[in-house]
């Protein structure tokens, strides 16, 4: 034993002083912006990480939940780590149940570090094993098993993201690491069910999915009415309930105020709770996104952004909110953020792609859409917005070699269905072929006023669509209608309280630009 433990050490002090000079070399040829570019990458990439799913190995297999949000909360913790690469959730999390060799995994990722684990409850007590795996030869340089009692899952959550952290020889002080994997409870109970709420949500994909996420993260703040984490889910929720394109919406006879109030019952006590100013800047954010402060909410933004560079949440709203405020130009740098982790993570493709076609330079945006078309040829939601991004760039026959990729991928799904119908749509009106349009438009439930805008300018009907979504200006749903800021082809001043809003922001919006692939017949309403 003694033999295999020094002939360990010794491994671990050649490892680490074989890597320091090669990743020290390469940090100051990216500081004096020159030289070798391939060192540079393989620094990055030393420091990358997929966190993969944990195995529910309880003797009912019904910890599933726990597991799945347990490795979640990990990764979000790994991800807020300025100089770590962490492999998305939705890309990582594929592999459950994956019979592939960790190198493979690896190797598809992007990543030089993997870590899996375990978890066995049962009796009042949960066992959790990790252990962080190097790719390039399958040595474990760092494993832990964790046997306690039920009431320590919080520490065990804290202890492994510390651990990894120091593992992966991170320039981030690993106790700095520990506070930011604190959720912010001390309730078991709490912590247990925000874990399941984290597990369902990530899964949601339509309003009744949502809705039970939501369930177990209005019961975690309720069980502790400090848990600030808590409260943020649940007035996320809420948020997404007055936006009308969102398939987590559900329909409701609530007005959009009694929605707006119960986001900011949730929303307050995540601003007074949160344990870091981060945190509570990017909740500020968000109630200033619903009182249509974008100004404020821009410069809370960016102070997150200042602390987190690469949170991809402040960088989505950070674009958001400059979409919408015209500001094109300042666009840009945020993009270039987004773009340089696009062609390595699919949801930062999913994120540039559906802002760059908005941005000030939309040739370079399709070219880039081209790029992400061949990176993922079979991804069902990058397709979608790849073709929106050839059309506005008026390539209509590389717009419908993604449109027919896409159609392949969806299959059979209903028209009346959001996934299913704008992308036909929009390739018809390109090609000129009007009457299938129509006859889409003609498809959809009357309360569907989101797509029948979206079709209705297709048909060029401007005067029509601008009339659909007239309700939104009755029923006082100003978010609604904000959210159509991010449309060029959008013109406000049909809805005088959103233009009250404008002005008092001072967004200087340009006219309304026309829809390049609009269909153009002789008779169309003007």
């Amino acid at each position: 034993i003694i033999v295999v433990l020094l002939l360990a050490l010794g491994y671990f002090a050649l490892d680490k002083f074989a890597l320091a000079p090669r990743q020290q070399a390469a940090a100051t040829t990216r500081d004096a912006g020159g030289g070798n570019e391939t060192d540079g990458k393989q620094a990055i990439l030393d420091k990358s990480i997929a966190v993969l799913p944990f195995a529910d190995f309880s003797q009912g297999g019904d910890q599933a939940w726990f597991a799945d949000g347990l490795a979640e909360e990990i990764l979000n913790s790994l991800a807020r780590t300025p100089d770590l690469l962490v492999a998305a959730r939705t890309s990582s999390f594929k592999y459950k149940g994956s019979t592939l060799a960790i190198p493979q995994i690896a190797k598809e990722l992007g990543v030089a570090h993997v870590l899996e684990g375990s978890v066995r409850s049962g009796a009042g007590r949960v066992r959790v094993t990790a252990q962080l795996i190097r790719a390039s030869d399958g040595f474990h340089l760092w494993s832990q098993t964790f046997d306690r009692d039920a009431a320590d899952v919080i520490a065990i959550q804290e202890e492994l993201a510390r651990q990894i952290a120091s593992a992966m020889q991170t320039s981030m002080d690993p106790q700095a690491l520990a506070d930011m994997a604190k959720v912010g409870t001390r309730s078991v109970e709490a912590y247990q069910a925000y874990l399941r709420g984290v597990a369902e949500a990530s899964i949601a994909s339509n309003h009744a999915q949502a809705f039970e996420a939501n369930q177990f993260f209005e019961q975690a703040r309720t069980l502790d009415p400090g848990f600030s984490a808590a409260h943020l889910r649940a007035a996320n929720y809420w948020y997404n309930q007055l936006d009308i394109t969102s398939m987590l919406r559900a329909e409701t006879a609530m007005s959009p105020e009694a929605i707006r109030q119960r986001f900011r019952e949730r929303i307050g006590p995540a601003i007074e709770h949160a344990t870091l100013e981060v945190d509570r800047n990017a909740s500020r954010a968000a109630l200033a996104m619903l009182d249509f402060r974008y100004r404020e909410a821009i410069e809370l933004t960016r102070k997150v952004l200042a602390e987190r560079p690469d949170d991809r949440d402040a960088l989505a709203t950070l674009v958001d909110l400059l979409s919408r405020t015209s500001q094109n130009a300042a666009m840009q740098a945020p993009l270039d953020k987004i773009w340089s982790r696009a062609l390595e993570r699919r949801d930062w493709a999913s994120l540039h792609m559906n802002y760059a076609h908005r941005g000030p330079d939309r040739r370079r945006a399709a070219d880039q859409a081209l790029e992400v078309m061949r990176r993922w040829p079979d991804e069902e939601e990058l397709l979608y917005q790849v073709q929106r991004t050839l059309l506005w760039d008026g390539r209509v026959e590389a717009a419908r070699e993604a449109f027919e990729r896409w159609r392949d991928v969806a299959g059979d799904v209903p028209e009346q269905a959001s996934s299913s119908v704008i992308p036909p749509a929009r390739q018809a009106a390109a090609e000129g072929r009007c009457d299938e349009v129509e006859r889409l438009l003609d498809g959809l439930p009357a309360h569907d006023i989101g797509q029948r805008w979206h079709l209705l300018m297709l048909l060029d009907r401007r005067v029509e669509a601008a009339q659909v979504l007239m309700p939104l200006e009755r029923s006082g749903n100003l978010q609604a209608l904000a959210g159509h800021l991010n449309y060029r082809q959008f013109d406000p001043a049909p809805y005088p309280s959103l233009v009250r809003a404008m002005q008092r922001e001072n967004i200087q919006r340009p006219p309304a630009v026309a829809l390049p692939f609009a269909c153009k017949r002789q008779g169309a309403t003007p």
